[in-house]
C-alpha cells in the first residue's frame, strides 16, 4: 500500500527561461503513466499572463515562489515531486527552501540562476562601448521571445 501511495504523489514540472509547457511534450505521456503529472507556464512565459514584477531580484524570486504556492493550493496538491529545468530548477529550489513540507522529491535539471547585476560604475560597465549601450537601450522595450510566444500554438 505504501508504494502505491508513493506512486500517486504528483509530479509538477517547472520549465526554464524562454520555455513553456511545450518543453515537456515528448516526456509527459511516459511520466503520466505512473503518476499524475502537472506542468504550467511560469508567469511571464509561454501563454501565461504578463504581470508587472518588482525591480528587486529577491522580491521577484519570492513573487515566483508565491505564484507556485498559490497554484499548488488551487490544484489542491498536498505533497508533490517537483521537477525544475534551468531557471525552473532555480525557482523549484527556492520553493523547496520556503515550503519543504510540500515537497516529497526535488529534481533539478540543469539548474542555474541570475548573476547579480554589476554596479553602473563598475569596470565591466565602463568597458562596454557607448554605441552598444545605446542599441541595448533602444531595444530594451522589445521582448525577443515575443515571436516564440506568438508562434506557440502553431509551433512543433
Amino acid at each position: 500500500m505504501a508504494n502505491k501511495q508513493k506512486a500517486r504523489i504528483p509530479l509538477v514540472m517547472v520549465h526554464g527561461m524562454g520555455g513553456g509547457v511545450g518543453l515537456w511534450v515528448q516526456s509527459i505521456d511516459e511520466l503520466a503513466a505512473k503518476r499524475p503529472v502537472y506542468a504550467f507556464d511560469l508567469l511571464g512565459f509561454g501563454r501565461s499572463s504578463r504581470p508587472t514584477f518588482s525591480t528587486s531580484a529577491q522580491l521577484v524570486e519570492m513573487e515566483y515562489v508565491e505564484s507556485i504556492e498559490e497554484w499548488r493550493q488551487a490544484m489542491k496538491i498536498e505533497k508533490m515531486a517537483l521537477l525544475g529545468h534551468s531557471l525552473g530548477a532555480y525557482l523549484a529550489s527556492a520553493y523547496a527552501l520556503k515550503y519543504p513540507d510540500k515537497i516529497q522529491h526535488l529534481f533539478l535539471v540543469d539548474p542555474w540562476g541570475f548573476p547579480e547585476n554589476p554596479k553602473p560604475d563598475s569596470e565591466r560597465t565602463r568597458r562596454i562601448p557607448t554605441w552598444v549601450r545605446i542599441v541595448v537601450k533602444m531595444l530594451s522595450p522589445f521582448n525577443p521571445l515575443a515571436v516564440v510566444r506568438a508562434a506557440g500554438p502553431w509551433g512543433r
